[in-house]
């Protein structure tokens, strides 16, 4: 159910239009990476490292200049005060800004795909289930999509106990999302972080850059990205 005042909000929110700039700047690393383009002079790291700092702004927006801040501070679901449990399942805000960030690494396609090291994939990473020859609709995409990130979200919780800032908590969502609930929830990324060493598992992050047992470029890119937004709140 749309709030409202929707339309206002999506003019006139701060924090909106950097969620969308941010898009773009993960739009342009994807593209950079993939086509060795000269954009700017910029390298993908660069603009992945801009996407990751701008979204980290969106949320500083949001807190601090847009309209009900004092509802969102005083929020007792958890979302904020709580470590971020429940984060995404809880705020409207911060699942678009998880959206915004990690479809802007996985694309999309409404047709099903094999992966780098040959796993059928569908709409924004997804493989579950997914077989030769299935097609979606972006309306199903964007549901399939919101849904599994709020999943995710909920797997990861399990074993993460630490209270994380937001970015960090998109941060490794992104992450888990990618490499699986089961393997994060395993990783000394999450030991770190329970043991109260934060930075030190934001910088566990990069080394999640494998596929199929070799380093994928796009991998480490985003591995990038997802350690400067983990990092911009500590």
């Amino acid at each position: 159910m749309f709030l409202p005042d929707w339309k206002e909000i999506l003019t006139k929110a701060w924090s909106i239009k950097l969620i969308i700039l941010a898009a773009i700047f993960s739009g342009l690393s994807v593209f950079v990476s993939q086509t060795n383009a000269d954009v700017l002079g910029l390298s993908p790291a660069m603009f992945a490292g801009l996407a990751a700092i701008i979204n980290a702004g969106a949320f500083v927006a949001r807190i601090l200049a847009q309209k009900e801040t004092t509802s969102f501070l005083k929020d007792t679901s958890g979302a904020v005060k709580k470590g971020a449990v429940g984060l995404l399942a809880g705020s409207a805000v911060a699942l678009a800004a998880t959206v915004s960030f990690v479809g802007g690494w996985e694309g999309r396609s409404l047709v099903a795909y094999q992966d780098v090291v040959g796993v059928w994939t569908i709409c924004d990473g997804e493989t579950l289930g997914v077989k030769k020859g299935d097609v979606r609709t972006a309306y199903e995409c964007d549901e399939m999509f919101e849904k599994r990130l709020i999943q995710f979200e909920a797997e990861l919780d399990k074993c993460l106990f630490a209270v994380v800032p937001v970015p960090m908590k998109i941060a490794v969502t992104s992450w888990a999302y990618n490499v699986g609930s089961s393997a994060a929830c395993k990783s000394t990324l999450v030991r770190l972080a329970n043991a109260g060493d934060l930075e030190g598992a934001c910088h566990q992050l990069p080394r999640w850059n494998r596929a199929g047992g070799r380093v994928i470029k796009g991998l480490s890119n985003r591995r990038g990205a997802e350690r400067a937004l983990c990092l911009s709140a500590l």
